[in-house]
């Protein structure tokens, strides 16, 4: 399952957990977890922790950066 704004998660996400902690993806398992379907981040939250969400719990802020004629991150 997407970001609860339906978009797929990507490395390099800023993200809203529903507890309103913001952060950054810097790692993503799709349709990983308990339950078939949901996709699961890697969060580096602002205030120095780390944890690992099931994506649906977050809320887009902005998309990373790509460059879309290596389809890389920049």
């Amino acid at each position: 399952m997407p970001y609860d704004d339906g978009n797929t998660p990507i490395v390099g996400d800023r993200v809203r957990h529903t507890s309103g902690t913001t952060g950054t993806v810097y790692s993503v398992q799709l349709n990983a977890g308990n339950t078939p379907g949901h996709d699961q981040v890697a969060v580096k939250w602002d205030k120095g922790s780390s944890a690992m969400h099931i994506a649906d719990e977050c809320t887009l802020i902005s998309r990373a950066q790509t460059s879309v004629e290596e389809g890389k991150q920049l």
